[in-house]
């Protein structure tokens, strides 16, 4: 196992959970940011880490695309699924009547809009760099400021839990990657994410003709995305992830037909594939 593994801080985020449950025992190290934890892989700072690539209320998560995209010596090495229970968080003996002002990273914001319009229709939403960094922010204010965070948060700086399961859905979970240096051999219950743009730009049939190939060999595609480049309006990566592991056969015709139409082309990895939500 590893013996350090990366995750974005401060400590009490989602992210240190899903660290904590795929490796107890290894040292954790928080990073501000996440293109920082997948960077700290890259330089050979730590052995791994483990970083939120998609919730299945607010949908991929970019930094950490374009941080994968543009690093050089990581792979995915593995996934967690992880239930998100969203807490509303504030000062010890803090009444919800005297909060105006709800703190939090975007994505938790946009995963509790239900509960926020019905309960605090007048609050300032103030987005924060991590769920955990929100809650403990509260240290240095008032009641009249509350946090939307992690139950552990709560508990490390010892913050009361005005409201807890404040998402707007109960199905709200998110798919954490672990991030290594090394691809993991293959397990027989693999899936593979790969990014690739087009050697030309606006051709009839270039989205067709790169999803065919998959199609022809009878590859279940589980996801397929378009992200901006940068470049130039109009101009994208796509994002694949489908049941296989990169040495399959059927992957490996797959991908060398893709590769005829791409001018970009990478896998990010092949790695096992979630054998269910972790508790």
């Amino acid at each position: 196992m590893a013996n350090t593994i990366a995750y974005l801080g401060p400590a009490g985020t989602y992210t240190e959970e899903a660290a904590a449950l795929h490796d107890p025992e290894a040292e954790r190290a928080a990073y501000p940011s996440l293109p920082d934890v997948v960077a700290a892989v890259d330089a050979n700072q730590v052995d791994l880490a483990i970083a939120p690539i998609e919730n299945s209320i607010a949908g991929s998560i970019n930094d950490i695309v374009d941080a994968l995209i543009g690093a050089q010596n990581v792979h995915i090495t593995g996934e967690l699924l992880l239930p998100v229970d969203v807490c509303l968080i504030a000062l010890p003996g803090t009444d919800i009547s005297s909060v105006k002002r709800v703190r939090s990273k975007a994505e938790a914001i946009g995963q509790c809009r239900r509960y926020l319009s019905e309960h605090l229709p007048d609050a300032t939403l103030e987005p924060y760099d991590s769920t955990a960094g929100a809650v403990e922010s509260l240290l240095a204010s008032d009641a009249s400021t509350a946090a939307l965070g992690p139950r552990r948060a709560a508990e490390l700086h010892g913050m009361e839990i005005l409201a807890e399961g404040v998402q707007d859905r109960t199905n709200n979970v998110t798919r954490f990657v672990v991030i290594g240096r090394q691809p993991p051999a293959r397990s027989g219950t693999d899936k593979t994410s790969i990014v690739f743009d087009f050697d030309r730009e606006d051709a009839p049939g270039l989205v067709y003709a790169a999803l065919k190939p998959f199609a022809d060999r009878g590859i279940n595609l589980t996801k397929i995305e378009s992200r901006p480049t940068g470049a130039k309006i109009g101009v994208y990566y796509f994002l694949l992830d489908f049941d296989g592991h990169e040495s399959d056969e059927n992957v490996q015709e797959a991908l060398a037909e893709l590769t005829r139409h791409t001018a970009m082309f990478k896998v990010l990895g092949s790695y096992p594939r979630a054998s269910g939500i972790a508790h």
